[in-house]
C-alpha cells in the first residue's frame, strides 16, 4: 500500500496528466530522500563501495527528476515546484 499522500493524489479531481506529474514528483522526491539517508548510512558505516553505489543512485534520480521538471515546464509553462 502506498502512502496516504500518494493515494490522495490519485483520488483527486485533477486531470489525469496532472495526477501523473504529481504522483511522479511525490515518488521520486521520496526516493531521493531515501537515497540521501542511505548515503549518510554508508558514510557512517565507512563502506566505500556501497557509498559510491548510493551516491550514483541519488545522482541518477536527481538527474531524471531534473529532466522531468524541465519537460513539465516546457509543456505546461509552470514550474513543477509551483503545483
Amino acid at each position: 500500500m502506498m502512502q496516504p499522500e500518494f493515494e490522495a493524489i490519485l483520488a483527486s479531481d485533477l486531470p489525469e496528466a496532472e495526477k501523473l506529474a504529481r504522483a511522479y514528483q511525490f515518488v521520486v522526491e521520496d526516493q531521493i530522500a531515501h537515497g540521501h539517508r542511505d548515503v549518510e548510512l554508508q558514510q557512517a558505516l565507512n563502506d566505500e563501495e556501497e557509498l559510491i553505489k548510493a551516491k550514483i543512485k541519488v545522482g541518477v534520480l536527481e538527474y531524471a527528476y531534473s529532466i522531468f521538471t524541465f519537460c513539465y515546464l516546457r509543456v505546461t509553462g509552470k514550474k513543477l515546484s509551483d503545483v
